[in-house]
């Protein structure tokens, strides 16, 4: 094979696969209070894409988590205990997806209490593409709609990046999606930019989980219910393992801590009535 030829074979392989290797960053405007719409939240996330698939996860809450872990382990290397400041952690979106390009499958990672789960999901999602067409910031885009999670969804999709991915759960339009909402607008996703990652992995989210346990959807659709009708179930159940403790004098102090912890985890459920996979709450 030509010398010259070889090499250019390289950088064209080389210029694909950093092609492939891209950041898609998201704003992500949300109600997580259906009696509050006014309480508008905010999130930056990212959809790292690869050849072979993808993650979506929160950036803010990703280097919140960073942050933190170096401080626990400093603390826990110089006193043997922990002190978690909750002020410490910023963002709201906790759940991390990763899309496999190459069987379809979706994996789903969560936590709820103390426990990480990973749900598998291979359901297609059912778009209708329609003619309209808009113009979204510097891409041209053309319509979408589906019904997913119990909600209405409409789609801006660009054709000249040919990625068949998305925010969260969705993908298999014939591009990126630029836009994407929900019938209430409750849930609504805005691409604000794009980062090339180069020929380099994407960074490995900070939530990698290494004793998740796999469930089903119906599965997880139990659990999670029944978490919400008694929160802070896991936080009565935490056991101090390798010497790690809360960092409390007394017992008085620690139960009433609980009782504090417990009231506050209950608000917190009342006021997440709105999440984004609506049916699974009934």
């Amino acid at each position: 094979m030509n010398k010259n030829f070889s090499v250019l074979l390289f950088l064209m392989m080389i210029s694909y696969l950093s092609a492939q290797n891209q950041r898609f960053m998201y704003e992500y405007k949300f109600v997580s209070d259906s009696t509050n719409k006014a309480d508008i939240k905010t999130e930056l996330m990212n959809l790292d894409t690869t050849l072979k698939g993808s993650k979506f996860y929160s950036y803010t809450s990703y280097k919140s988590d960073s942050l933190m872990r170096v401080d626990l382990e400093k603390q826990l290397k110089a006193t043997g205990s922990i002190n978690v400041k909750m002020d410490q952690r910023k963002g709201f979106v906790r759940y991390t997806v990763a899309k496999n390009y190459q069987n379809g499958n979706v994996d789903f990672r969560n936590r709820i209490g103390m426990d990480a789960f990973k749900v598998t999901e291979d359901r297609k999602i059912a778009w209708k593409i329609l003619p309209n067409k808009q113009k979204i910031g510097n891409w041209e885009t053309q319509k979408a709609t589906t019904e997913f999670g119990g909600r209405k969804w409409t789609a801006w999709f660009c054709n000249d990046i040919p990625i068949q991915d998305g925010p969260y759960k969705f993908s298999g339009l014939p591009g990126i999606i630029v836009k994407l909402e929900d019938q209430t607008q409750s849930h609504v996703f805005n691409l604000v930019g794009i980062k090339n990652l180069g020929t380099l992995e994407p960074e490995i989210y900070a939530f990698e989980i290494t004793k998740e346990i796999p469930l089903k959807s119906s599965e997880y659709k139990k659990l999670l219910l029944e978490n919400r009708s008694d929160p802070a179930k896991g936080l009565r159940q935490i056991s101090m393992d390798n010497g790690v403790v809360l960092n409390m004098n007394n017992s008085a102090e620690t139960n009433k801590f609980m009782k504090e912890r417990e009231e506050r985890l209950k608000e917190q459920v009342k006021k997440d009535n709105n999440i984004i996979e609506i049916d699974l709450l009934k």
